[in-house]
Parts: C-alpha cells; structure tokens; sequence
C-alpha cells in the first residue's frame, strides 16, 4: 500500500520563513494520541526552549504513514493532526519529525510520536489458525496478508475477504453493495474507497466521527469468560469485563438503531442486555468476534453501487480442539443480514469474494466441489514459491471456502425433499443444500450456487473475465454472467472464445464433483467432465475467486444468514499439491456433517439452544417454574404425536430427551438431580420448535 506522505512547507514574508524573536533554540519530541477521523489541535512548540532574541522558521513538519497535518489559520506554531477515517485498522504508532531553522542557520529537530488508538480489528487465534477480521468487513489483512496457518509459521493462506450483496428493487434498480480491496473502480491507494462502514443502520443525521469510534470495534469474547460471569455475576463487587459490560446488546432507538442488536441471553426476558442481572452474550466457539457494518454509512466508492440499507450482524469463531484436525485447521464465520430499508429486493444473491493466496500468490490453481458447497485455492506446482520466508516450499496446503448453510429457500409450506421415492439423489438445490427432507417445512436452506474465478487487469487474459468494476459487473459476477454479458459455459475458461465447450454453467473447474451435472441444469457436459484449471491448459498465477448464494426475495425487515467455513488441509506425506486437496475434502466432510447434525467431534452443539431458529406458534406450558423435584411440560392437544421434548442447559448440551405418544400431552422431567440455576426445555415437532426457560431451585 502506498503510504500517505504529507510535507508541509510553510512560509511567511518574502524570504519563506515563519519568523517569531528567539534565540537558542531546542525542538523537544512530542506525543500526541489519535483516534481515527477526529482532529487534535496541537502546539508543536509548547514544550520546546527557545529565547527572545533571534528569529526562527518552521522549515519542515512531516506526520508520517497517514497522518495529515494542516496548520490552524492564524495561528503560527498551532495544528490539526489528524488519522483519517479511511484509515480505521490501521492502529499501533507512526513517527513524524519537525525541524526549526533560525536566521543564523542553526536548526533543531525533534520526533513526534503518535499513538493511533484503533481497535477496529482483532484475531481470532483459539486453534491452529491465526486470522484477523476488520470491524467494517474486509477481513484477513490490512497491508499484508493475515490468515496464518499454521499459526505462528510466518505463512498464510488467505489475502483477502469480503461480502457481496446485490438485488433489484421494485422498479428493477439495482441497489448493490461489496468490496475487493477498497480501491475504487479507477484504482488507487487500498483502504480507501469502501462501500461498507462499520455499525448499525441508523438515521442518516446520526451517522458521526463519533459514532464510527463506538462501532470501529471487535467484540472478542471466549467461552470461558462468560461461564465465569454466569458463575459470579451476582458477587458483590463483581465487575464483568470490557466485551462483556459493553457488549451491543441494544441499539439506541433514539438514533434510528434497532432495539436488539448482539445475542444475548435475557435471563428476566425484558429485552433489555443487563449484564449485571445474569444476562450474557450469546456466542458460537471457544473464542468468538462480533461485529456489526452496513452500507448505509457513506457512498459506495466501490462499486458505485446503489445502496440497500443492509446491516451485516458477523460473527466470527474457532474451537479448540487440538485433537480433530478438521478442527483444529478451520475457522468459521457467521453473517446475520438484516433489510433495513423500505424495498422489496427481488433476485438477491449473496457473495464471498476472496483472494486465496497459498504463500506464493503466483503458482496457485482454484475450484470448487459442488456437492460440498465449497471452492478451494491450490498449489499448481509441487513446491509452493521459490524460498521465500512466506512461501510454503514442499508439500503446499489446500485452502477451501466452504457454504455450510446459505439463505432460506423461499416459502413453499413443504418439507421439500433430498430423495426421490426409490432413494436417490433429487437434481436440484438439495444436492448441497440443508435441512431437506427433515420433516420441518420452510427451513431448507441453499448452499452455494454460482463459482467463478476472475483476474487481475494486465494479466493477459481478456477484459470478460478480470475483475468488476462498477456494481452491474459485480452483479453479473453473482450470477455466473461475465463482463461482457455472457453466462458462463462448461469446459476452457468457461467462454465460447475460451476452450468452452458447453452447455451453459454455474461452477467453473468443479472437477468431477457435480455427479448429477446439477450445475448445468442437470444435463451433461458436451464434452470431457473433468473441468480443472489442468484440463484448461490454464498456468498457475495469482486468482481471485468468488461463490454466490441464491437468489432470494428480501422483504423489508427480513434476515438472512450465512454460514461460511474456512478449512485448510496439507498432506505432508506427498509432494503432490493435489494430494492436500483429497485431504482438504475429507476435512470438509467432517465440519460439513458437523454443522448440519449440530454435533460437534466431542459430542457438544455445533450451535447453542439460544443459537438455533424457534418458533412460538406452539402454545406450551411449564409448571412449576422454578421447580424443585420434577417439571412438568405440557402440549396442545393435537401437537402431541411426534413431538421431541429436550431438556437443555444453558449451553445447549442435552441433559434429558423424551417423546410423546399418541394423546400423551404432559412429559414429567425428574430434575432433582441437577444443579441450581437457568435450563431450556425445548419441543420439536414436524413443523414447529419452541423454547422456553425454567429455573430450578434448591
């Protein structure tokens, strides 16, 4: 990244000096704290000795990487410093200098120090990987690549990642919002030019410096923080930590937010996050981000984009479980995106884009395996880079991105099935959707649905297929459509004029995973099935790729979520690159299965109770709450036969399960047993799950 360097050179009377009566001078180092866009008016020479009898100039005054520095107008030794707001994630210190001259060519020169107060971006370091993520989005760097793995190895490999989000609106105006690096569709300096910005949705006249130094801001919580302030937060003197006492439970309304933000635990259910009352976040994971950005904020220096309101609640998390290396290799990320504008979106597809650079960006291959939802970056030559410190040499990994659960299908009052009646495998989004056939209506989600890979300007590949521009391109991008308004089609490069050989696609390279060819409209290719890179006669270089989830129709008010996995695999029993890509599958497989039984390896939820979709349209009752010896919870008449009844801690681990029979409409838990304190029942029943608390007492 280009580093912003200001000189300022100040002059006054004919021979360009600023000149005041003194005389010995000595410039003294000075410190001044910055917080990102908002000025600090300081006098460089406060602390400096000087006397009353020569004349000295300011000849040079440097702030410094981004620092600006601009001298308050009529004031001589008086100046604004200030970190600008593109700069958010920057943090740590930069060094300036000043240098005096006098008229009998004496100078002093002294540093300034500034500390950049930034805690936009945090790491998520629980296992194996090292990755940092950026309040407003744009994820695993700043000025250099920061998904490490193995972490503390020096390598990475991930550069960048970011959310796409595009539709149309009632008058079929596209509104679009997502970013590559920030740089604008004319290029220039990164970091400058985002189209999302970090908080809540909130009235336009709110939107302040002030704000974005509340919301610039990671919440990073672990689980065991929090089950110690179950355990002591009604201890006299008894303070939660920061993330936990700040945690953005609620909006404030008074400035357009929404009432509920973060997760959160609400132990006297009065909506209200009370930390001091019991109430706790929420989390996924051993150690957990949280998040919160929009595209409301400002412009969409982007894409030029028109923008949709949308407000982005992430969540990103990690276990540890140092002994499943699935587990222990993958990281996870959880978007929860709200509509907080007045339109319909109709043909709404969400994206990730990411640059996966496997140490060396320049030998690197990408595809995707359709029936695992995922696409992957790989090594196209058996040793990764040629000995550079970030380069993995021998035996390079395999890096996917995987679309463990994507949007809600839209509403068709069925349990839309996987099988057909003699067993086999339906042609259609089931093949790597979720919750299908289930016996629970309306909760079958997508997974991925479109992969495309896509170039750096300059490379010599033609202009279809480098990266977009302007927001119609993204969009196209979206929805497996090239530049120049082309869908993509099977085989080469997946154009006519790029070794394409039809029929028309969804998923560049996908190998030979698309076993029922549902990426082509189930019909077969019109020539080989095997589609890689290889076969393309493609030579390994830098990739940037991107998948996409859809389409769906946005309503005002909706949320949808999207589940992401990053899994990483290396064989180190083989040079072959393609060998830590059969490994990176069978790792796949493992989190895959896990996220949609909800079944962690050691046996714990993938998700929490509090975590999981709920449904209050089944009436219940539970009595006596608190209970003592035994709770008893009872149906509605006709919601009995089927129904799963679960007790739960609070953690969502299941303690006790029973289910009902035929006019059985009251289940007895003995609960003498347990321990003091808040649990969950829970009933599922073919279309419905509810949740409600009881306290037990002793």
């Amino acid at each position: 990244m280009k580093k912003l360097f200001l000189l300022i050179q100040l002059l006054l009377f004919s021979n360009g000096l600023l000149f005041s009566q003194v005389r010995n001078i000595q410039a003294m180092n000075d410190t001044i704290d910055l917080i990102p866009g908002i000025p600090v008016v300081y006098d460089i020479l406060a602390n400096d000795t000087l006397s009353a009898t020569d004349t000295i100039g300011l000849i040079q005054l440097n702030g410094g990487g981004h620092i600006v520095c601009q001298k308050i107008h009529g004031s001589t030794w008086v100046f604004t410093f200030t970190f600008p707001s593109w700069g958010w994630g920057h943090g740590g210190e930069q060094l300036g200098y000043y240098r005096l001259y006098t008229m009998s060519m004496d100078t002093s020169f002294a540093r300034i120090l500034f500390r950049l107060y930034d805690e936009s971006y945090s790491y998520l370091d629980m296992n194996n990987v090292s990755a940092r993520f950026n309040s407003s989005g744009l994820h695993f760097s700043y000025e250099n690549a920061e998904f490490e793995v193995p972490k503390g190895s020096g390598k990475t490999a991930v550069y960048r990642n970011a959310l796409w989000i595009g539709g149309v609106d009632e008058q079929d105006i596209l509104h679009f919002a997502g970013e590559r690096y920030r740089q604008g569709p004319t290029g220039g300096n990164a970091w400058e030019k985002p189209d999302f910005y970090a908080g809540p949705v909130m009235d336009s006249v709110n939107y302040s410096i002030y704000q974005d130094t509340v919301w610039n801001y990671i919440w990073n919580l672990k689980k065991s923080e929090i089950e110690y302030h179950q355990a002591h937060y009604w201890e006299t003197g008894y303070v939660p930590i920061h993330d936990i006492l700040t945690w953005p439970g609620n909006g404030n309304v008074a400035l357009g937010q929404a009432a509920q933000l973060a997760p959160f635990y609400d132990q006297n259910e009065n909506g209200i996050y009370e930390p001091f009352d019991g109430d706790y976040p929420v989390i996924r994971g051993d150690q957990c981000l949280f998040f919160i950005f929009n595209d409301d904020r400002g412009p969409h220096l982007e894409s030029q984009g028109n923008k949709l309101r949308a407000e982005i609640h992430g969540m990103a998390y990690a276990w540890d479980l140092p002994n499943d290396t699935a587990f222990k290799n993958t990281i996870f990320l959880s978007y929860k995106i709200f509509n907080r504008s007045q339109h319909t979106y109709d043909s709404v597809y969400l994206g990730m884009f990411t640059d996966i650079d496997i140490g060396y960006a320049g030998d690197d291959y990408i595809g995707c395996d359709v029936e695992r939802s995922m696409y992957f970056g790989y090594n196209g030559t058996p040793i990764d880079g040629a000995g550079q410190p970030y380069a993995y040499g021998e035996n390079p990994p395999a890096q996917g991105v995987v679309f463990m659960g994507g949007p809600l299908m839209e509403p068709d009052g069925f349990d839309n099935p996987r099988f057909d009646n003699e067993g086999h495998q339906l042609c259609n989004e089931s093949v790597n959707g979720i919750n299908f056939g289930d016996g629970i209506a309306d909760n079958e989600r997508l997974g991925m649905r479109k992969f495309v890979y896509m170039n750096n300007s300059g490379s010599g590949v033609p202009n279809y297929m480098t990266d977009p521009l302007f927001a119609p391109e993204y969009y196209q991008f979206l929805r497996g459509i090239w530049k120049d308004g082309t869908r993509m089609i099977y085989g080469g490069n997946a154009h006519f004029s790029a070794g394409g050989y039809g029929p028309e696609c969804d998923f560049m390279f996908p190998g030979e995973s698309d076993s029922l060819n549902w990426g082509n409209g189930c019909v077969p290719p019109n020539g080989p099935v095997n589609w890689t890179e290889t076969t393309a006669g493609n030579n390994p270089s830098d990739r940037h790729c991107m998948g996409s989830t859809g389409p769906f129709t946005f309503y005002p008010g909706d949320v949808q979520t999207l589940d992401i996995a990053f899994t990483w695999a290396r064989d180190y029993g083989s040079r072959s690159a393609e060998s830590s890509l059969a490994k990176l599958r069978l790792m796949t497989d493992i989190v895959n299965t896990s996220f949609s039984t909800n079944t962690l390896p050691n046996g714990d939820p993938f998700t929490g109770i509090t975590d999981q979709v709920e449904n209050d349209a089944l009436p219940i009752m539970i009595y006596p709450n608190p209970a003592f010896s035994q709770v008893s919870v009872v149906l509605s008449q006709g919601q009995t036969s089927g129904a799963t009844i679960g007790l739960y801690s609070l953690q969502g681990t299941i303690l006790l399960v029973k289910e009902a029979s035929i006019n059985q409409n009251r289940i007895i838990f003995d609960v003498s047993g347990l321990d003091r304190g808040f649990y969950f029942i829970r009933v599922t029943t073919k279309n419905i799950v509810t949740t409600k608390k009881v306290l037990i007492i002793r």
